[in-house]
């Protein structure tokens, strides 16, 4: 989507903090309690129609509206499962015609914005859609934040949760997550609870360790793939270079830093984690590290891996609970709506390609 004229020659503020809101209209000569109201404006009331911020004065409204933009991600496609408590698959295209995606999962007990963090993935994961397009950029803190504003003006339960788990790998681009982290959970703003905000990553030792240096960090998820350095490799073609010891090590200094208990996503398919043999060596490897386990259902996606049986999980399960192990199965969800990272944003852009060479 080619950007107008006016776009072109306005200045975004999505993005942009309270201080920095604040400095921007004392340039112009206005009171830093201005700044705190557009700050409002923008983040805790989700407006971004400068007409409809009434308690600033008409001048300041058309000089905003003259010099300034409040464009969020458009959304291309929507998606819903059937019932009312299925997921919502979002596709959202940026000013520069690339897209992402996002999910929103309804639950019981929360309600959950799933966010992508970067175009496309360069980690080439071999159970994950999104690797098969390839690294295209970074995400934009404003891009992140936008696309949890549009969904949130789209649906109507309160979002509770943020887990950074859609397109790319979180840790990769973790100056911009963690800009968007504190714009999501500014009290003033948004306002998530930072026990409320998770990262998931595949496991990059260094970031880890960037990351436990920030005060109140979020919550982490390792996807661990798999307990065996040999497999691991394998599925995880640039994160396997990181082998298990040395992301013990990193997760080990994560959590005696944050005190936080650490997840381990266990992803369960036909033929991969689905031995006895598998959850025993996910128990050695944890070892006295602080966990809970969370076993994953595979969704059929562009992934090289099919979905296993009930059994299998419930006897991977049995298993790791027998050796003492904390262990949440939850239910699948967004299976009808392709929600397996990447996979909406894949088929749209292999259409686009159809189309293209028609």
């Amino acid at each position: 989507m080619a950007e107008t004229d006016s776009q072109i020659t306005t200045q975004p503020l999505l993005g942009k903090t309270r201080d920095e809101l604040i400095e921007l209209l004392e340039e112009r000569g206005y009171r830093p309690f201005h700044g705190k109201q557009l700050y409002s404006w923008i983040y805790y009331r989700g407006v971004t129609d400068f007409d409809e911020m009434t308690d600033l004065s008409k001048s300041l409204r058309a000089e905003l509206k003259r010099d300034f933009h409040l464009d969020l991600p458009t959304v291309v496609e929507q998606v819903s499962g059937d019932g009312p408590d299925t997921a919502t698959k979002f596709l959202f295209e940026l000013r520069d015609g690339e897209r992402v995606e996002a999910v929103f999962i309804p639950t019981e007990d929360r309600n959950t914005v799933c966010l992508s963090s970067q175009v496309g993935c360069a980690f080439a994961c071999t159970f994950c859609a999104t690797g098969l397009l390839g690294l295209k950029r970074n995400m934009t803190a404003a891009e992140i934040v936008g696309t949890f504003l549009a969904i949130r003006s789209r649906v109507e339960p309160r979002i509770s949760n943020v887990v950074f788990m859609g397109m790319g790998e979180p840790l990769a681009n973790l100056d911009q997550v963690m800009q968007s982290y504190a714009l999501l959970t500014d009290g003033d703003g948004i306002a998530l609870s930072k026990r409320k905000v998770t990262i998931s990553t595949v496991g990059i030792p260094g970031q880890v360790r960037k990351l436990a240096k920030y005060p109140n960090p979020p919550k982490l998820v390792f996807s661990i793939s798999s307990p065996h350095d040999d497999v691991r490799s394998k599925v995880l073609p640039v994160a396997g270079r990181w082998n298990l010891a040395q992301m013990h090590e990193a997760l080990t200094e994560y959590a005696e830093q944050t005190k936080h208990r650490i997840t381990i996503a266990f992803l369960v398919a036909n033929g991969l984690n689905d031995k006895i043999e598998d959850a025993r060596a996910l128990h050695k490897w944890i070892g006295n590290l602080p966990t809970k386990i969370n076993l994953l259902r595979y969704n059929e996606a562009a992934g090289a891996y099919r979905r296993a049986d009930e059994e299998a999980l419930e006897r991977i399960a049995s298993e790791l609970v027998r050796l003492g192990r904390t262990v949440v199965l939850r239910k699948s969800r967004g299976r009808d709506v392709s929600a397996a990272c990447g996979q909406l944003a894949a088929r749209s852009i292999l259409q686009d390609k159809v189309k293209d060479q028609g």
